[in-house]
């Protein structure tokens, strides 16, 4: 699935379609596998209770979006001369 569906509210930039997320429950725990061209990239996490599936997915998307920021950010800058 893309990061979240279509109108829901959001902080962070959204991700281009090369972006991915899978999200599976255990008990009240929600975990999302981010992924770059079907290549999982990393793994996050809430525990959340008195929320819908789609209100956890919509909150693991802006921390998955969050990640992708941080990532391609990092990824951008020039190595740090030691």
């Amino acid at each position: 699935m893309k990061l979240d569906s279509p109108g829901a509210p959001h902080s962070e930039p959204l991700a281009s379609e090369e972006w991915t997320m899978e999200m599976t429950q255990e008990a009240n725990q929600y975990i999302s596998i981010v992924k770059r061209d079907s290549t999982p990239m990393c793994r996050l996490s809430i525990v959340v209770t008195n929320k819908s599936e789609a209100e956890a997915r919509t909150e693991l998307a802006e921390k998955a979006r969050r990640w992708i920021r941080e990532y391609l950010e990092r990824d951008a800058q020039p190595p740090k001369r030691v």
